[in-house]
This record gives C-alpha cells, structure tokens and sequence, in this order.
C-alpha cells in the first residue's frame, strides 16, 4: 500500500511517529496517512478528515466555512499537539507552490541533514544518529521561513 504524505488539514504525515514506524516496518499500528485506506489511533476517527472526505475536498481550505470551522479552530489551538499549529501556513504553501513542490520541501525539512534519516515532528535529536534536528518548534518560532 501507498503511502500519503499530505492531510486533509494540511499536517505532513511524513514526519508522524506512527507513519515513521510503520515505513520503517516497526510499528505496532499501521498508518499509510489520513487519505489512505490504512489509518489508525487519531487519524482513524479524526472530524476533520471525516469532513474534508465526506465534501470531496482535498484540503479542508477549499470549503467556504474553513475560516469559521470550529473543528479547525479546535484543532489548531489544541495545547497538547502544537505542531498543528503549522497546517494553515502549509496549506498556504500548497496553494502557492503546489503540493509536489510542498511535498519535496517537507521531505528535506524532516530528515536529518547529518545522516538523511526522516524524524518526527517533535525529534530534536535524530533517531538514527543523534545529531540535532529541528523539531516544529522552529517553525513556529520563525512564521516567516518557508514551510
């Protein structure tokens, strides 16, 4: 099966602790991305994809009632996964770049530039060889560098 490395809501997948584990064929879940036909935990019974998928949109910003989504909002402002916080400047970048120039972006942002390994979004250290990487702390400390 496929990978998909995009969301609905604009997370790359590719940097998901449970993606990682499943590409690298140790996970117990098994998570393909949310637009996959193999999802778990969250992903699996997330309102937001259920949403976007039920619509037929790609991206939750192609609905009319994104700026008012109070699914959204909750999701962008929920204090136990900051990172979300990313998905309206990743989005932004899709619509401006395109998603397969976003998708090339995203898959250099999440490895390490010591070893070439891929990490997760809160790794501040590779797993593979413990150099130190940027978890999403550092975009969101500078909204102005490319995402």
């Amino acid at each position: 099966m496929e990978f998909i490395l995009h969301g609905y809501c604009g997370l790359y997948c590719g940097a998901c602790p449970i993606m990682l584990a499943t590409q690298a064929g140790t996970g117990t879940d098994q998570c393909h991305g949310c637009k996959s036909e193999q999802t778990t935990g969250y992903c699996a019974v997330c309102g937001i994809r259920a949403c976007a998928h039920g619509k037929g949109y790609e991206f939750c910003d192609e609905c009319s009632a994104y700026g008012t989504c109070e699914l959204m909002r909750n999701f962008l402002n929920d204090a136990h996964w900051p990172y979300q916080r990313l998905v309206a400047s990743n989005m932004a970048s899709i619509r401006q770049h395109g998603l397969s120039a976003w998708l090339d972006q995203q898959g250099q942002r999440w490895r390490c530039a010591d070893c070439g390994a891929p990490h997760a979004w809160w790794d501040e250290i590779c797993p593979r060889c413990g150099h130190a990487v940027a978890s999403y702390k550092a975009d969101l400390e500078d909204p102005a560098k490319p995402k």
